[in-house]
């Protein structure tokens, strides 16, 4: 096993094998659809299928009112749901990275800090399609592509950064409490709905509002919607955008301090 003295540059060390974690995610998000037919075709297909439902029921069936806007409800959902797959596919499994790797666990030079990196960037293939496939649901259903979509990019290198963060911590959990990927689902639905992303928090009053704030996750969930809906740009609230890096930062120190210490027992304990 590495020394935990390189866990102290985690950032340069996980700059220095991009390579690395890049093939193992490619080989990851195949792996996953291995045994089917249409191999990873899957992958493309469920959120595919995911955003014609909501639009069907939404827009059609239902004919629910805007939220939030001028948008209908089902563009006003999706950018949220985009952000939100991405975050609950990564931090899950993200959890089950050492398990799932065992055999790397065990090898005394292998970096296993990078684990929970290639599984979150194997989640975030599924997410840049479906980023660009709500851009292509967009202009088939005739709303603007604005140039707000311009900061999809930094939203998504925010989503990246709070995901590797949690999925850290949560694969260093699970090897001793196995049962935290189950309390790990339930926590992911609570939060579902806290950030939230099926209901417009602007029905609340302030002071309510506010502490649905708190939640880092909002900050992900509000951007995306902005940046496709013609709102407001990241830098103009600066306090929530130093808030939201804030709490990823100390996530990832939780992370990195909690995997360090926990590393040298991995390979005993899987």
């Amino acid at each position: 096993m590495e020394s935990n003295k390189n866990g102290k540059e985690p950032a340069r060390k996980i700059g220095s094998q991009v390579p690395l974690i890049l093939s193992l995610a490619g080989n990851d998000f195949k792996s996953k659809y291995a045994s089917s037919q249409l191999g990873v075709a899957w992958a493309f297909i469920k959120p595919i299928v995911q955003a014609c439902v909501y639009i069907f029921v939404f827009s059609i069936i239902a004919r629910a009112a805007p939220a939030g806007n001028s948008y209908p409800y089902a563009f006003w959902l999706l950018p949220g749901m985009i952000a939100w797959f991405f975050f609950s596919d990564g931090a899950m499994s993200g959890a089950n990275a050492l398990l799932e790797y065992s055999y790397l666990v065990k090898k005394v030079k292998f970096d296993i800090e990078i684990l929970p990196v290639v599984k979150v960037v194997s989640s975030g293939i599924v997410h840049c399609f479906f980023v660009v496939f709500v851009m292509f649901l967009y202009l088939l259903w005739r709303l603007p592509l604005c140039w707000s979509m311009l900061q999809i990019p930094y939203y998504m290198i925010c989503s990246f950064c709070i995901c590797i963060a949690c999925a850290k911590i949560n694969c260093a959990v699970v090897p001793f409490f196995r049962d935290f990927t189950q309390l790990l689902e339930i926590l992911l639905m609570v939060l579902m709905w806290a950030c939230p992303v099926m209901w417009d928090i602007s029905m609340l009053p302030p002071q309510i509002v506010m502490i649905f704030k708190l939640n880092p996750l909002y900050y992900l969930i509000d951007g995306y919607r902005q940046a496709y809906m013609n709102g407001g740009w990241f830098f103009e609230d600066i306090g929530m955008t130093l808030y939201f890096w804030a709490i990823t930062l100390l996530l990832t120190y939780i992370g990195n301090k909690l995997f360090n210490k926990l590393q040298v027992h991995f390979a005993d304990i899987i």
